[in-house]
């Protein structure tokens, strides 16, 4: 026989190989085993998690069990329940099929599982380590199944260091079991870390009490059901969910849920349908709280794109599109205006509401935003504008929103950043947002809130570099909304949140409160909290805390700077100014954007024709 560089692997390798592929990372085998109880029937499922999967994720059920032999050739790749043909391909309605996950678990890890059936009198223990099945015995299992991984990836160190921080992990395995809380509300779920309670359903079909045990009342009191459209009628689909109105927008899309026969997937095409419909509600950058549960025949979908199942294909996109589009807009659409709009659920879902859940009273969402100029250095006082008061809708735009190159690549814009100024002078304000100056090379004009902004933050990070960031007590505690995954960052490191000056406790029930906030000259109501506070959380895992101090602080000077529309007095303009050029970089806000544009000598000449 001839030699031959080609070789059939081992069937170790074979599971190792496959395992880069099904088990991407702990969330993946939590994914994976939970998809198996929900396959057995079961209506509880309990979720036991330490150091982020690494040391143990055990998994329990109530449902249909194993027999004997089934334990054993449920490790044998491949080997499944759950189809026999390639035609049930087309009609999968499991959402395990197959055959990959235990083999391919087991092969980067140690396992044991522990089973019984209804149909044997003893149940089953398997322990099998690194793939290789070292014991099958008898065991005193009162029904279900039970699978404990213990040491993800001991046995593949590349595997194991590319793995994010325990919190990251940790996170993304909260994600997880929250999906899936919300994608079967009549299962009761059980989510613990270290023996301590996360989250937990109580599996009663009703999706309105997941809903409520993942976000707690503080974001679910407001959330308005979405309306089926009639069009889905004769389709054999159906539609259901809920959606915060614009006053409750959140900072980031990650309240953002799309269910497909009860599975989280993750498409462009319903990304696009949701931010087109919410576009004309939701200021640029805001996303609302979003629970979407559409139930579709299997044969108008296509599961098999990706081995996670995270992504789908619609037979018709097109009519899709438009579907999520409608509900999503006619569920807005009914809203007057943001101020109009109650603080509880007023319409009930068939089979459950957040209606008797009432607002604290303690802030109002709307309440018109009463402009206080503050005072651009320690010996001007801040002026009230008494008479003058401005009232303005909504948050100046956070500059973050805007791309640097806006101004600098339109060619119609005769105006061009400025990178030095020669003996410049402040002559007007403009709309009071502008600063009209002339220096020695022509006209210039400053953004007086980004410029503002500038000498805030450089000020915040001189004072707060190497010292816990200043806190200012509030009146009353505020109830935190947080996500599960939120939560735990919380409660692993309330003394980092110490140091960026939160004072953050939890009650017996789990409800996390704040009681002090970073310091500022700008009053703060529950939503402005709420957002400061999302922002240091959202990417927490994947930055230090100076990179996260750095972030908030910018956050801080953006609320506490001058707005546009603001009306200064020449003496602070002028005092503006002169902090301005003694900061750091006096041409860039923090986030980017330029300061200061000029208008020319010679671009003046130019627009008189005198060249």
């Amino acid at each position: 026989m001839q030699n031959t560089k080609i070789r059939v692997l081992d069937d170790d390798v074979i599971c190792r190989i496959a395992a880069g592929e099904v088990v991407e990372r702990p969330s993946s085998v939590v994914k994976e085993l939970i998809e198996n109880s929900i396959d057995a029937k079961a209506s509880r499922i309990e979720v036991e998690i330490k150091d982020g999967g690494q040391k143990l994720i055990e998994v329990t059920d109530n449902g249909e069990g194993m027999t004997r032999a089934d334990a054993v050739l449920a490790f044998t790749p491949h080997a499944t329940s759950k189809i026999y043909s390639d035609e049930q391909l087309e009609n999968i309605i499991t959402l395990g099929f197959r055959g990959e996950a235990l083999p391919t678990i087991a092969a980067v890890s140690r396992v044991s599982l522990f089973t019984k059936h209804n149909s044997e009198e003893t149940g089953t223990r398997v322990n099998i380590d690194g793939g290789v099945m070292s014991s099958v015995e008898s065991d005193a299992f009162p029904g279900g199944t039970r699978i404990q991984i213990k040491n993800l990836f001991y046995n593949t160190p590349a595997r194991r260091k590319f793995l994010k921080s325990v919190q990251s992990e940790m996170a993304q395995i909260s994600d997880i079991v929250c999906h899936y809380m919300m994608g079967y509300p009549e299962i009761a779920f059980k989510f613990t870390k270290s023996n301590v309670a996360i989250a937990s359903t109580n599996g009663s079909g009703n999706l309105s009490d997941s809903v409520l045990a993942i976000y707690g009342p503080e974001v679910t009191k407001g959330l308005i059901p979405l309306k089926e459209p009639s069009s889905i009628a004769g389709t054999g689909m159906s539609l259901r969910g809920y959606i915060s109105p614009p006053n409750q927008a959140r900072p980031s899309s990650r309240y953002m849920t799309t269910l497909i026969n009860r599975r989280v997937v993750k498409t462009k095409l319903l990304v696009q349908a949701i931010n087109k419909a919410c576009s004309a509600f939701f200021p640029k950058g805001k996303y609302p709280v979003l629970i979407l549960d559409l139930r579709i025949p299997p044969d108008m979908i296509d599961v098999n794109v990706h081995p996670q199942k995270t992504e789908i294909r619609f037979k018709d996109e097109h009519w899709i599109f438009g579907l999520i589009w409608e509900t999503v807009k006619t569920s807005l659409s009914g809203l007057k205006m943001i101020a109009d709009i109650e603080p509880t659920i007023e319409k009930k879902e068939s089979q459950g509401d957040f209606s008797q859940i009432q607002s604290s009273g303690i802030f109002s969402a709307m309440t018109p935003k009463l402009v206080n100029i503050p005072s651009l250095t320690g010996t001007i006082p801040s002026n009230n504008f008494d008479a003058d008061r401005a009232y303005v809708v909504g948050e100046e735009k956070l500059v973050s929103d805007i791309a640097p190159e806006t101004v600098k690549n339109n060619a119609k814009n005769p105006l061009s950043p400025v990178m030095q100024l020669s003996k410049p002078k402040i002559l007007a304000q403009l709309k009071n947002t502008y600063l009209l100056g002339e220096d020695d090379e022509g006209l210039f004009i400053i953004d007086q809130h980004v410029a503002h902004e500038r000498v805030l933050f450089d000020q915040y990070l001189q004072t707060y570099k190497d010292t816990p960031i200043t806190t200012q007590t509030l009146l009353f505690p505020v109830p935190l909304k947080l996500l599960p995954s939120e939560r735990l960052i919380i409660r692993d490191h309330l003394d980092d949140m110490k140091s960026l000056g939160f004072s953050i406790y939890q009650e017996e029930d789990g409800q996390f409160y704040i009681t002090a906030i970073p310091v500022s000259d700008k009053k703060s109501d529950q939503k402005n909290i709420q957002d400061m506070l999302s922002q240091v959380l959202n990417g927490w895992e994947s930055r230090t805390l100076d990179e996260i101090k750095v972030e908030l602080l910018k956050s801080m000077a953006c609320k506490a700077a001058v707005k546009a529309g603001d009306p200064l007095s020449s003496s602070e303009w002028n005092s503006l100014l002169a902090q301005l050029l003694k900061t750091e970089n006096p041409f860039t806000c923090p986030h980017g954007r330029p300061i200061v544009v000029r208008l020319s000598v010679r671009q003046i000449e130019t627009g008189f024709l005198r060249t």
